[in-house]
């Protein structure tokens, strides 16, 4: 919430600053620059959607009402589209039970966040699986996170904010969410109890 912030007041707030004032400028004089002017905002104003369609998804991301595969996958291939060098691969199921709009936020959000952290401390190489898979009694999202460079290693699991990540989401949910380690992969799992919808909060 503190990155959305910072975002809409360094990014949107000063856009549409610019644009107000760019269309006071031209309502005082407007045969200045005017075609040139009229790009310009077009410009602006189509980052200036970009940037609240972003915003949007964050607060209520898409397909949440759908379902938690098709929101997963629509943040994964928002990821892709930005950082178009990872190599990013998912095994999402077609069908899902219905569960609460609660959990799934958090389940989001917890994705999200540790995306965030990945590409955020790691650079280099890097290969990324997700799956989701109903285990039972509970539901499985995996995160394989494969550093390409064998040669230097990097364990996000040794970073406080994944450990934030991991009590927010045990507290929240009442589920797991744990780490191992194999070769040169790092895996993280995010397990929590299946919740039927009508217990949405």
């Amino acid at each position: 919430m503190h990155q959305e912030a910072e975002m809409i007041h360094n990014d949107l707030l000063q856009e549409s600053f610019v644009i107000r004032r760019n269309l006071e400028i031209s309502s005082i004089n407007p045969s200045v620059y005017q075609q040139q002017q009229e790009q310009s905002y077009l410009a602006t104003i189509e980052k200036f959607h970009h940037s609240l369609k972003e915003l949007s998804d964050y607060l209520s991301p898409a397909h949440i009402d759908d379902s938690l595969p098709l929101a997963i996958r629509h943040i994964l291939v928002r990821w892709r589209s930005r950082i178009p060098e990872l190599n990013l691969q998912m095994e999402l199921p077609t069908d899902w039970t219905p569960e609460s709009l609660y959990t799934l936020r958090v389940v989001l959000m917890a994705l999200e966040e540790l995306l965030q952290i990945i590409l955020s401390n790691i650079s280099g190489r890097l290969s990324i699986f997700v799956s989701l898979k109903p285990r039972g009694n509970f539901n499985e999202l995996m995160v394989q996170l494969t550093d390409l460079n064998k040669s230097k290693q990097t364990y996000i699991s040794n970073l406080t904010e994944v450990a934030y990540l991991r009590h927010a989401f045990n507290f929240l949910t009442g589920g797991k969410c744990f780490y191992q380690h194999n070769h040169n992969a790092e895996i993280w799992y995010f397990r929590w109890r299946h919740l039927h919808k009508d217990l949405n909060i």
